[in-house]
């Protein structure tokens, strides 16, 4: 996703949308096709057969299990694609085998996608919430930012993005969320709401520091630009994921952005599983927008 001056607004040329052909995914692909028609970006149809698909079988069929598999995929990415290109969307199937992680970070790379639309569920187990190993790979590694659209979504990809909720953890990555979500909010002209959420209790004038924290927030937008509507700076205290989904739900925001890896709340845990922007992708009632530490903004 790149940033064009003097407009200073979002250019959109290539998108990525990674699919596994389940239900969740076919959601996903109506939120790639909106984005692709509002900035007339090319859309490439991405899917990836695993190596699980033929890792035990036997070396003399191998081949003709790789075959099938390939036919499999490549007449349901015609179904995906077929429709789009009669309505006059560019759009490519992508076809390829090997880990499914590296290889939509490659076909990214090597597409130049500005954006990478992926569907993920959620399953529960030993009181986690739980996203798809490959989503998870995909938001972690991406070198452009990452929609994620999960099990409870119910935006209407039609729509547009009506209000925008950023959370931001004050780490290196935050003043480039931020910029993402502002140019996003002035272009569809919504609503803007920016989080950020106190972990622990503040013993000490919370007062006093609620108000530097919004004022730290107010820092990370751009001062010479101007949205319609007043951004709104919010300051929370609890269980950091949680809070952010119960402010999105508040406002019935559209879209949430915010970082996926680095120094500062949202940071990666030792399972991966556990971290906040995994846990908020899972749960959201709208699209998460996620920027990674390989994400670089380029200005022209």
């Amino acid at each position: 996703m790149k940033l064009v001056e003097p407009q200073a607004k979002i250019a959109l040329k290539n998108i990525l949308f990674a699919t596994d052909f389940e239900v969740l995914a076919s959601r996903a692909l109506q939120f790639a096709v909106a984005l692709a028609n509002r900035y007339h970006a090319k859309l490439y149809a991405a899917h990836v057969i695993p190596q699980t698909a033929y890792a035990y079988a036997h070396p003399e069929s191998m081949e003709q299990i790789l075959k099938e598999a390939y036919d499999y995929a490549g007449y349901e990415l015609n179904q995906i694609v077929g429709p789009l290109k009669h309505r006059n969307c560019p759009c490519e199937a992508l076809l390829a085998d090997g880990d499914p992680g590296e290889v939509i970070r490659a076909l990214a790379e090597n597409h130049e996608a500005d954006l990478i639309v992926v569907g993920t569920g959620s399953r529960e187990g030993v009181g986690k919430l739980f996203l798809g190993s490959v989503a998870e790979e995909i938001i972690r590694e991406a070198p452009c930012a990452v929609l994620t659209v999960g099990p409870h979504v119910a935006t209407d990809p039609a729509a547009g993005f009506q209000s925008i909720v950023c959370a931001a953890d004050f780490s290196l990555l935050s003043a480039r969320v931020a910029g993402l979500a502002f140019l996003l909010a002035q272009e569809y002209n919504a609503h803007l709401t920016l989080v950020h959420v106190v972990a622990g209790m503040l013993k000490d004038s919370p007062n006093l520091a609620t108000e530097l924290t919004e004022y730290r927030l107010r820092e990370l937008l751009p001062a010479e630009l101007e949205l319609r509507y007043e951004p709104q700076m919010v300051v929370e205290r609890g269980p950091v994921a949680d809070r952010i989904l119960a402010v999105t739900n508040d406002l019935s925001a559209d879209l949430i952005v915010m970082g996926a890896r680095g120094a500062g709340a949202f940071a990666q845990t030792a399972s991966h599983f556990g971290s906040i922007a995994h846990k908020v992708v899972s749960l959201a009632a709208c699209p998460v927008m996620t920027v990674g530490g390989r994400h670089e903004y380029e200005q022209h």
